[in-house]
């Protein structure tokens, strides 16, 4: 069975191992580092990271993409220098795996809306496709794009975005691009939150965003 065709995140991990598949590893400090599946473990599965070390208990966001289907999921880094065949490389062990999504945003995000708001030109949702919305929290934003999305945002440059949930008004933050990396069809956005006018509101709204299913 093709992990496309499956809709267990072991059996789809294990495929992503098999086939070596590419991935993102979003830190919650910001960072965004490209990693590989190796395989998969009874505690989590072990990619490789050689662009960056982590620590034991770091919470991480992985994001990876097989046969154009995106998922994501939470995970905690459990150990790291676990061996793998490239030596060179840095196996990493990420275990409790929680928050799995798979596929695009569905009916969970009626009435949610998070858009970048363009100095011209009408607002750009971030839940809907061809869009992908990875990770949202108090700090920042992270989503995927196509390469051949029509609008590009430079790193370090800066945006408004324009969050809401139903029954709450919503709220415009300013957000500055931080991280930007790129695989073999998409662009992934680490946006950090700068700016917020309401912090009471804002708390609320991300929290009711984080209850989407991404």
């Amino acid at each position: 069975m093709s992990a496309t065709m499956s809709s267990d995140p072991r059996r789809i991990l294990q495929d992503a191992a098999s086939l070596r598949t590419s991935c993102e590893i979003l830190s919650r400090s910001g960072d965004c580092t490209r990693g590989q599946f190796v395989r998969t473990e009874r505690g989590g599965v072990v990619v490789t990271v050689p662009e960056r070390r982590f620590v034991g208990g770091e919470d991480v966001r992985v994001w990876f993409s097989m046969d154009g289907q995106p998922y994501t999921f939470e995970a905690s880094v459990i150990r790291r220098g676990v061996p793998v065949p490239d030596r060179t490389q840095d196996g990493l062990l990420v275990g409790f795996i929680d928050r799995w999504q798979a596929g695009a945003a569905g009916a969970a995000a009626e009435g949610r809306f998070v858009e970048v708001l363009p100095p011209s030109g009408p607002p750009i949702s971030l839940l809907r496709s061809p869009s992908r919305l990875v990770d949202v929290t108090l700090t920042g934003v992270s989503f995927v794009v196509p390469l051949a999305f029509k609008m590009v945002f430079v790193e370090s440059g800066a945006l408004v975005l324009r969050l809401g949930i139903p029954q709450t008004p919503p709220e415009e933050v300013t957000a500055r691009v931080r991280a930007l990396a790129q695989g073999e069809d998409y662009l992934l956005y680490h946006l950090e939150i700068e700016q917020v006018a309401d912090p009471d509101l804002h708390r609320v709204i991300i929290d009711g965003l984080s209850r989407t299913d991404l």
